[in-house]
C-alpha cells in the first residue's frame, strides 16, 4: 500500500517492481492529484494497481494484509502519527516492512515561523516534530513495535535570497490537521508575517538564507 500516494510516483514503480506477482493500492484524498495518476495507469500496462480516494486514517486495514506500506512525505500529516505506526505494524505480515520519509523539526525555516508565532501568543503545531531526528523516528518505531530500523539522512537545503525565504511563508499558511491560523483576523495575519519578515532579516548572511530541508528515508521491519 502506497499511503499519500498523490500523482502515484512511488506506486506506479511500486507495481512495476512486484508485477504479476503481486498488487498495489494506492490511497489519496487529493482528487486532483490522484485523477492524474489513474490517467497514468489508464496509459500504462499495468493491471496490478489500484488506486482508491480515501483519508489514510479510515482505510480499514486487516492483520497481516500487506507485505510493505510506503509513504513519502506525507506521514507528518497524519493527525495520529504513533497510532496510524501501530495500524501500520499490525496490518504487516512478518517481516513486512514499512518505508516513509520526512523531515528535521528545523527544516523549510520553520523555527522563524514558530518563533513569530510564540512572540504572538500562539503555539505553531509543528508538523516535523514527532519524526524530527532519527532518535525521535527510531524510538517511535520501536515503541509500536518495529525493528531492523534503518535511517539514513540526506541534506537537500540550499541558500535561499532574503526575499524568497520571506516568501517561503505569507503569515497564514500551514500544513496541519488543526488549521492554527484559521481563525485570525488579517491584521493579525499581517502582524505575524511582519515578524517573520524581520527574523528572516536577522538570518541572512553573504550567501543568503539557509533553508535547511534535511530528510530521514526510513525502513522498519515487523
Amino acid at each position: 500500500m502506497d499511503v499519500a500516494t498523490g500523482t502515484g510516483i512511488v506506486a506506479i514503480a511500486a507495481a512495476h517492481i512486484v508485477g504479476t506477482q503481486g498488487h498495489v493500492i494506492g490511497i489519496d484524498i487529493a482528487t486532483e492529484l490522484l485523477n492524474q495518476a489513474k490517467q497514468k495507469v489508464a496509459t500504462s500496462s499495468l493491471q496490478n494497481i489500484d488506486l482508491l480516494e480515501i483519508d489514510a486514517e479510515e482505510y480499514p486495514l486487516k492483520p497481516e494484509q500487506f507485505d510493505a506500506i510506503l509513504c513519502s512525505s506525507a506521514v507528518v500529516l497524519l493527525t495520529d502519527i504513533s497510532r496510524s505506526l501501530g495500524d501500520w505494524h499490525r496490518s504487516l505480515k512478518p517481516a513486512g516492512f514499512v518505508a516513509f520519509s520526512c523531515y528535521s523539526a528545523t527544516s523549510f525555516l520553520t523555527p522563524a515561523i514558530a518563533q513569530a508565532c510564540e512572540m504572538k501568543g500562539l503555539t505553531l503545531p509543528e508538523i516535523n516534530k514527532t519524526l524530527g531526528s532519527p532518535e525521535r523516528c527510531q524510538q517511535l518505531l520501536t515503541q509500536v513495535g518495529f525493528s531492523a530500523i534503518n535511517i539514513q539522512t540526506e541534506q537537500r537545503g540550499s541558500y535561499l535570497s532574503v526575499e524568497q525565504a520571506k516568501n517561503r511563508w505569507d503569515g497564514k499558511t500551514w500544513l496541519h490537521p488543526n488549521e492554527p491560523f484559521s481563525g485570525l483576523t488579517p491584521n493579525q495575519v499581517q502582524r505575524l508575517k511582519a515578524d517573520y519578515d524581520r527574523r528572516i532579516e536577522s538570518l541572512g548572511t553573504e550567501k543568503g538564507v539557509w533553508d535547511e530541508q534535511t530528510t530521514f528515508f526510513v525502513v522498519a521491519r515487523k
